[in-house]
């Protein structure tokens, strides 16, 4: 959303060659260099054999992402890149019709239909998508669309009470869902699906209307936000060091229990945080945390 909101403006700035120049040296490379920093933290722990390593090996679980499969995010990020030029491509005067018609029907078509077919269970068949919408592609028309144009106090109410329905939805309904199965069931959790589209609308909304104004924590979240894509890179290798060495061994505490999920994120974060600020401060490696 905040790449949709970003830059698809960008020909105001400089030429579609320099957006990519500039993609590749703020998430690209950076892709790449901890991808391979993952592969040697796996390789030093023994969660990859060094039996298995060679030239396809590698290729295979970068792409893939399945060295370190939360860079997944990245190859997302990367289509939504190659796909940026296309939107940027609609006029200025058109953009507001144009993408407000993608996201509705996108929304409809390609995830609430979808959503309402695997909750109530009704066995019907549904062939239709939006490609042009697809995935992830609607948070970019959604962040471009309440960046730039004003909603309404009606509008903005009715998308507030969507947004902690959407919540409410993921976290009870897993929950009871989950408890019943005796597994994670996935019906009202993920990125793509109709909960987390209108919480995360509802979020940014939020962020946008409050600009300016003073917030809670006003100045943490300013300082956290020079260093999201870094805790985003490195959290899963404290996260995996946490869990192996302090949370389970001296605690008990396993990381499906509620008492991890409420608390150890916070002491990840904050440890993310200060990793992050020292990497910062080195000059070879700053580059690597953008």
């Amino acid at each position: 959303m905040i790449s949709g909101a970003t830059l698809i403006d960008y020909k105001d700035r400089y030429g579609t060659k320099e957006f990519f120049i500039r993609r590749i040296k703020k998430t690209v490379i950076p892709f790449i260099i901890w991808s391979f920093i993952g592969l040697g933290y796996r390789l030093v722990f023994r969660q990859i054999s060094i039996d298995k390593l060679n030239l396809w090996f590698v290729i295979n679980g970068v792409l893939r992402t399945s060295i370190i499969e939360i860079y997944g995010f990245f190859i997302s990020l990367f289509c939504i890149y190659l796909c940026i030029p296309l939107f940027a491509s609609v006029a200025k005067d058109n953009r507001k019709e144009v993408f407000s018609y993608l996201a509705a029907t996108g929304f409809i078509i390609n995830f609430f239909v979808p959503f309402v077919k695997n909750v109530f269970t009704i066995d019907i068949n549904w062939p239709f998508s939006i490609p042009v919408i697809s995935g992830s592609l609607i948070y970019v028309v959604i962040g471009y669309l309440l960046s730039n144009y004003q909603m309404s106090k009606r509008s903005t109410i009715i998308i507030y009470v969507l947004s902690i329905t959407g919540l409410l939805m993921h976290i009870i309904g897993t929950y009871n869902l989950s408890i019943k199965a005796g597994e994670i069931v996935m019906i009202f959790k993920g990125y793509n699906n109709v909960p987390c589209i209108t919480y995360s609308v509802g979020i940014f909304l939020f962020f946008k209307n409050h600009d300016g104004r003073k917030l809670p924590f006003d100045k943490l979240i300013q300082f956290l936000g020079n260093y999201t894509f870094g805790i985003y890179l490195i959290h899963i290798y404290i996260m995996w060091l946490l869990d192996d060495y302090f949370f389970y061994n001296i605690f008990k505490i396993s990381s499906i229990s509620i008492v991890y999920r409420l608390v150890a994120p916070f002491i990840i974060i904050f440890i993310s945080t200060l990793v992050v600020c020292l990497i910062k401060k080195i000059p070879i490696l700053k580059n690597i945390v953008p």
